[in-house]
């Protein structure tokens, strides 16, 4: 029996109590000698006695650990040193990791997370609470990370905390956008040191083309105004598309701004108080991407997908021909 204060070990340990109600066991695995010098610079050996059976447990010691596929091969590798169960032991695997652990039919067991034992008919679906579902739209943060790859933003190996500062929204937010496009399979999400990254699938008009089912209008409301000049206001709308197109302008300006902005204040249009403008809210910052105060093509792209004004579609069409993907 092992008698020492190891984290990891008191953790394992408690998880298995939790979970099956009665104490394991751990102690020192004799063998671990003969096993080769790759396995052992790389994990921990221990037997586990679960249901008076001794199953083997490999801890692996690296941070960042090896994927699923080296996994598989150093698990051959013990059955040459062991002939009962084998367990693959970490404290954090990703959801994309544990699915191809699971498809090779790997035992597992993350403390106070999940676990996998097939060869005990422990299906981890029947222990823990299910997977989040993907979501019908991504939210705005995810969705500004998506635009952001396809105006070619070097977002490769950014912390959150660094691409919340050059998108001025949360950390919390830029980070749950990275959970987002991961369980959308868009992009995936890696350990770099302490810091999490980003790392998408696809680029340019690939990566437009299939993550458009699921972006959605920047606009959240429209209201109309007089009219007023103001530094702060980003043309959007008819009147953005009319600039990226063959569209005609519309004879009413619109304008946008984000849905919780407090810059914008109505002053009496004195000079023609019978001229208006319409203003839109937008779910993100219009200002993020724009240029020479124009909303960015994408998102005015997003605003009118769903139009069925032949002239809108014809302007689409001639809008996205003309990105430099």
């Amino acid at each position: 029996m092992l008698n020492n204060k190891d984290p990891d070990i008191l953790l394992l340990l408690s998880y298995i109590e939790k979970t099956f109600g009665f104490k394991g066991s751990i102690r020192h695995w004799e063998d671990e000698r003969k096993i080769p010098l790759l396995l052992k610079e790389q994990y921990s050996f221990y037997l586990l006695r679960l249901l008076d059976s001794d199953n083997l447990i490999f801890i692996e010691n690296r941070e960042n650990g090896n994927t699923p596929a080296v996994i598989s091969k150093h698990c051959k590798m013990l059955t040459n040193y062991w002939s009962n169960g084998i367990i693959y032991v970490k404290n954090t695997v990703s959801s994309t990791d544990r699915t191809r652990l699971i498809q090779a039919k790997i035992p597992f067991i993350i403390p106070d997370k999940q676990l996998y034992l097939p060869f005990m008919g422990m299906d981890f679906k029947e222990i823990f609470p299910p997977e989040k579902r993907k979501t019908g739209k991504l939210s705005p943060s995810a969705q500004l990370l998506v635009l952001g790859k396809l105006y070619k933003r070097d977002w490769t190996g950014k912390s959150p905390f660094e691409i919340s500062h050059n998108l001025h929204i949360s950390n919390m937010s830029v980070g749950r956008a990275f959970s987002e496009l991961e369980l959308h399979h868009i992009a995936s999400v890696h350990t770099l040191g302490k810091e999490k990254v980003l790392e998408f699938h696809l680029s340019g008009f690939d990566l437009w083309n299939t993550a458009l089912p699921i972006l959605r209008s920047p606009v959240t409301s429209t209201k109309t105004f007089p009219f007023q000049e103001s530094n702060n206001l980003v043309l959007a709308g008819e009147s953005a598309l009319s600039k990226y197109s063959m569209l005609n302008e519309p004879h009413m300006t619109t304008f946008a701004i984000l849905n919780r902005s407090k810059d914008f204040l109505i002053h009496p249009n004195i000079d023609n108080p019978n001229e208006d403008m319409i203003i839109q809210k937008w779910a993100y910052d219009p200002r993020t991407f724009s240029k020479n105060g124009v909303a960015d093509p994408l998102s005015i792209y997003l605003e009118f997908k769903e139009s069925e004004d032949e002239r809108l579609k014809q302007a689409l069409e001639g809008l996205i021909k003309d990105i430099q993907w």
